[in-house]
């Protein structure tokens, strides 16, 4: 099923105007074959309309709305591996949405004064206080949206609490190579000081009994490699924490000298006031990637931890605590989402994927937004200090072996990062000129070793006489 490019305002015309110096620079060098064909697109402009194949939207579902529409003429072998990308679920040994409590495959633990409730988060209550949340970044093909499960710890009782969630009904076990994915929004009450430090939490080869994996626990008989990340950097030295059962293995403390670089990295702000970013208030992609290697720890695509341990076989956890005996003031803004629990098993290739930045951008940055490409799971492609509240295009096609600065008008160019423009998702921007896009890499090792190249643009309004701005480009090579 094909769709028609839908950019918003002025997309599809604007978008076209890029293909004349691709297509020139694709003449040059003795590749016509290779040049963006023009096919009149909804609007009436030039760019091409696509043909005969699925769209891509978050998590490979369908979408037809201006934030994740993508656009793709059936021409080359690259466009038929993004093709593959729509049309290829996910191998997931494991894959949870949380749509029903009736049907989920989960074993949840729970200690004493805490809550577990499934919920539709775009319209619920929690005390006296109604709440929207917006759909969490990588819903799972096929699952209802904007469901989840609703976290509350050390509601009323003043005792440090924790929940685990365990993948499978009966706990399924995992080994060798594996992804496990989520994502987490940990509410933090405003005005600050409302309410305590909370944290999310992961674990792979842990147990399913007494003691859970948790902070207040750690000593006490933990098992396997889990760890934390508390939503408001309220700790000195231990805002994320991985541990090898009861042994600390790594710590980062946003206030540490030389440690709050990963965390302004993966939060672009900090809605509670702090110096450095932190995951308060927002939707967290976290990856643990398990391999003979060891575990490495992954949020919003950027690395804290690698761990040169891998866990023995065992179960995948995700969860929520608050480590410490005090209660808020404000408990109807306390507490966590979990969606989107998945365990994937990339293999196929022997080595990992990458990603790697080139050129200058100048606006804002395209950044990964999750571990590094591996096929079967999903890749999230991320946009750092672009326009604001406005509406960006992502460009995906053959990487250029450089950079390539492309006339296009008198003083005013761009750097082109791509060699041709094969695919384009609009994604709209938030107030801080953020966005993001997640797309599900194919299922096959016919892909191992697949180069993507990736470049967003969009038009700078206030600078008429060279309207475009871009980021710098990414290639991507697939791996597992």
């Amino acid at each position: 099923m094909g769709i028609a490019f839908d950019g918003g305002e002025g997309g599809c015309a604007a978008m076209g105007a890029l293909q004349t110096p691709t297509a020139l620079y694709a003449r040059r060098n003795g590749r016509d074959r290779h040049a963006p064909k023009k096919v009149r697109c909804a609007d009436g402009g030039g760019w091409p309309r696509a043909r005969g194949l699925p769209s891509i939207g978050r998590g490979g579902k369908r979408r037809t709305r201006a934030d994740n529409t993508m656009t793709m003429p059936a021409t080359r072998l690259l466009t038929v591996a993004l093709g593959a990308l729509a049309a290829t679920g996910l191998r997931a040994q494991f894959a949870e949405p949380f749509d029903s409590q009736t049907s989920a495959d989960v074993t949840i633990l729970q200690e004493t004064d805490t809550t577990v409730d499934f919920v539709d988060y775009s319209n619920m209550t929690v005390g006296s206080t109604p709440w929207s949340i917006p759909e969490a970044p990588r819903q799972l093909a096929g699952s209802l949206p904007t469901r989840g499960v609703l976290v509350k710890v050390n509601v009323t009782q003043g005792f440090a609490a924790a929940v685990n969630i365990v993948a499978g009904a009966t706990p399924i076990t995992f080994g060798g190579r594996y992804r496990l994915s989520f994502d987490a929004w940990i509410n933090v009450p405003l005005p600050v000081p409302g309410g305590s430090t909370e944290q999310l939490l992961w674990g792979v080869g842990v147990d399913s009994f007494a003691p859970i994996e948790a902070r207040h626990n750690r000593g006490a008989g933990t098992a396997g490699i889990w760890g934390w990340l508390a939503g408001d950097n309220g700790y000195s030295s231990e805002d994320a924490v991985i541990n090898d059962g009861d042994v600390a293995q790594g710590l980062l403390g946003d206030l540490v000298t030389g440690q709050g670089v990963p965390f302004n990295e993966a939060f672009d702000s900090n809605s509670l006031g702090g110096p450095n970013g932190c995951a308060a208030n927002t939707w967290t992609r976290v990856d643990i990637d398990v391999d003979a290697n060891g575990t490495r720890v992954y949020f919003n695509g950027v690395q804290f931890f690698d761990l040169p341990t891998a866990p023995l076989p065992g179960f995948a956890m995700i969860g929520y605590e608050d480590p410490f005996s005090s209660l808020g003031t404000a408990p109807d803004g306390q507490w966590c989402l979990l969606d989107n629990f998945l365990v994937t098993v990339p293999n196929g290739c022997g080595t990992l994927g990458t990603a790697v930045a080139q050129g200058t951008p100048t606006g804002g940055e395209l950044l990964i937004g999750s571990a590094p490409p591996a096929l079967s799971a999903p890749l999230t492609l991320r946009l750092r200090g672009g326009p604001p509240s406005f509406v960006a295009f992502l460009a995906a096609g053959v990487p250029a072996p450089f950079t390539i600065n492309v006339p296009l008008g008198p003083g005013c160019s761009v750097d082109a990062e791509i060699v041709t423009m094969d695919a384009v998702v609009s994604m709209a921007t938030d107030s801080l000129g953020s966005s993001q896009f997640t797309l599900t890499l194919p299922d096959s090792p016919v892909y191992c070793g697949a180069q993507l190249g990736l470049q967003i643009v969009w038009l700078d309004l206030s600078n008429p006489s060279c309207l475009f701005q871009v980021t710098n480009g990414l290639t991507t090579t697939f791996g597992s």
